[in-house]
């Protein structure tokens, strides 16, 4: 390989991905390829298995993502804030994501800004960013209701 990776699991290497060297992309006349392949321990692979498997086909519909940033008090927990963002969850919702704290100028005393990621997508369709907007108004309330968050808007 000409660039690649081990696969290593608890210290033990499971396979190897990578890019297939010049000598290999000449021999098989691929001129404006890059081919890539993976090698893997099938056996290690399902040894690891220690839940229920999911898989979900490629999206094929667009998300769309909004980073909203919030105002809490100093002592409110990232777990507090996801499981807000949880409990006001609507399907379309498919990705909760930590993106950032910030302290310091323009944020009071005794509070931190939190910025979260959150990434709509309907499986059945395209969402529309009116959709989104009442998604994310509830999600704000059970923000608010939760840990006292407020919109930061500067």
């Amino acid at each position: 390989a000409e660039v690649g990776a081990r696969i290593v699991v608890n210290g033990r290497e499971i396979g190897r991905a990578g890019v297939f060297a010049d000598a290999i992309r000449q021999k098989f006349d691929f001129k404006d390829l890059a081919p890539c392949g993976a090698e893997l321990d099938f056996e290690e692979l399902a040894a690891l298995k220690s839940g229920p498997i999911k898989i979900r086909p490629i999206p094929r519909f667009p998300a769309i993502d909004r980073d909203l940033s919030i105002l809490v008090p100093e002592q409110t927990a990232w777990v507090q804030i996801a499981r807000a963002v949880e409990s006001a969850a609507p399907a379309e919702l498919e990705e909760t994501r930590f993106v950032d704290i910030y302290r310091g100028k323009g944020i009071a005393p005794g509070a931190k800004s939190v910025t979260l990621s959150l990434r709509f997508r309907d499986d059945d369709g395209t969402l529309t960013h009116d959709v989104v907007d009442r998604h994310q108004a509830a999600i704000l309330e059970s923000l608010r209701k939760a840990v006292g968050a407020e919109l930061r808007t500067v």
